[in-house]
């Protein structure tokens, strides 16, 4: 058993107080009437004070090393406990940094596959715009329709035909039509051409040593092409916007790979739609806006340009529109 505790040392203190009691009924007890006129009796006061002094005053001293002893004990524990529990503490802690951790960890996860969600969406509406667009343009060019009227056949007054006239109206219907609006812009062009030529030759030049110059062959390809649109204006007018807003389009995307979807749309077109799409680009209607974007997507890679209406047209656009 430990003597030293708070109860040793509560006991000692109290029987100090008893003996300091005790000590002072026995200092009396042979004067019990004080008189204040004799002298105090110095033997006396000197033996209760060793008293005190002595025995008392260490009794309380020892009490006040064992309740000093135990405070500190106590304190010590109270330390350990403590330190205890700040270890306890620290674990929770690093045990929520672990968690926290595993929670960041989990929502980069979660954020990776919102973002890829965000991708396949806005791809998937992306693609499904690009390619209803596309039937959009298909639809527009089943809808272009070209009659070619019957030769006018002149007879004598008066006169029965051998056999009755036939009708030769030619339909033409889609993508077939754009042939016959290639050839009618190549007839405006040499028509302007020929003028020309007819203007300025000079006779002591052979026709083979006549060059025309290119900048007045790209102002005649302009003229023929405004000439031409004017008259179909209603079928080249629809089917030029409709190809303009799509490449706009995939380029307002910024789609990772926006070559890809051109190079569809640019797969979809035929030799003379191709002929055209260079012409329109290079006229007054699509040079400001939609040239640069053929010159950027390269849409006038695989063009048949032998079939240009002159093959110095081809100088119109840099290289990098053919790549």
């Amino acid at each position: 058993m430990n003597p030293f505790t708070e109860k040793t040392g509560k006991k000692l203190m109290f029987i100090g107080i008893v003996l300091f009691i005790l000590g002072i009924i026995l200092f009396l007890w042979q004067n019990i009437s004080i008189d204040l006129s004799k002298q105090i009796d110095s033997s006396k006061l000197s033996q209760f004070g060793e008293f005190v002094g002595g025995l008392i005053g260490s009794l309380w001293a020892f009490a006040g090393v064992i309740l000093f002893y135990v405070a500190l004990t106590e304190q010590r524990e109270d330390i350990k406990t403590n330190r205890e529990a700040l270890k306890t503490q620290v674990k929770a802690l690093e045990t929520q940094i672990e968690e926290f951790k595993l929670q960041r960890v989990e929502l980069e996860q979660t954020r990776d596959v919102f973002i890829d969600q965000s991708k396949t969406l806005k791809l998937q509406q992306f693609e499904s715009t690009f390619f209803n667009s596309m039937i959009l343009l298909n639809n527009i060019i089943d809808n272009i329709t070209f009659i070619v009227p019957p030769p006018q056949i002149s007879y004598r007054l008066g006169e029965e035909p051998a056999f009755p006239q036939l009708d030769r109206t030619k339909f033409y219907k889609g993508r077939e039509c754009f042939k016959l609006f290639y050839d009618k812009l190549k007839l405006y062009y040499n028509e302007l051409i020929a003028k020309y030529v007819l203007d300025n030759f000079i006779e002591t030049y052979s026709l083979a040593d006549f060059n025309i110059p290119l900048p007045i062959k790209e102002d005649f390809a302009n003229k023929a092409y405004v000439f031409l649109f004017e008259n179909f204006q209603s079928d080249l007018g629809h089917y030029f916007r409709t190809i303009y807003n799509i490449v706009k389009f995939i380029k307002d995307n910024q789609h990772d790979n926006p070559k890809y979807y051109t190079n569809l749309l640019r797969s979809q077109l035929s030799t003379y739609e191709h002929l055209m799409l260079f012409y329109n680009c290079q006229s007054d209607y699509g040079i400001e806006k939609f040239k640069p974007l053929i010159i950027v997507f390269s849409m006038l890679d695989n063009m048949s340009s032998p079939k240009l209406l002159d093959p110095e047209h081809k100088l119109l656009f840099p290289d990098e529109a053919y790549l």
